[in-house]
């Protein structure tokens, strides 16, 4: 019986050529490893900022989560904001005695968007 072995006839220095081109190329269109955008969620209790610099993770008012924001407080994104997108009314729907968020999500109601 006649056997055939199939061998890997790539070098090292090809293969790790094609892999960091990969990388490259992920990381080009955004889709590799990146720090968090301004309103990307975070997670404050990390021992160092995962966020871009120029951003802080907060937890902004009303909000049960974190979030990538400017430091200096500055921001139009809808997470950063108040409420953070919703996050008011997340708050109201799992505890309805949270009086400030359900006050806040009456005033502006949330809309999915």
């Amino acid at each position: 019986m006649k056997t055939t072995a199939l061998t890997n006839k790539m070098s090292v220095f090809t293969r790790f050529g094609c892999k960091l081109g990969v990388a490259l190329w992920l990381a080009a269109f955004g889709l590799g490893c990146s720090e968090g955008a301004e309103g990307d969620r975070c997670n404050p209790d990390l021992s160092h900022n995962e966020c871009n610099s120029g951003l802080t993770c907060t937890q902004p008012a009303l909000c049960p989560e974190s979030y990538c924001c400017p430091i200096n407080g500055d921001s139009t994104d809808p997470y950063c904001q108040e409420g953070c997108n919703g996050g008011a009314a997340a708050i109201c729907n799992a505890d309805p005695e949270a009086d400030a968020a359900c006050d806040f999500n009456a005033k502006h109601p949330f809309d999915g968007g």
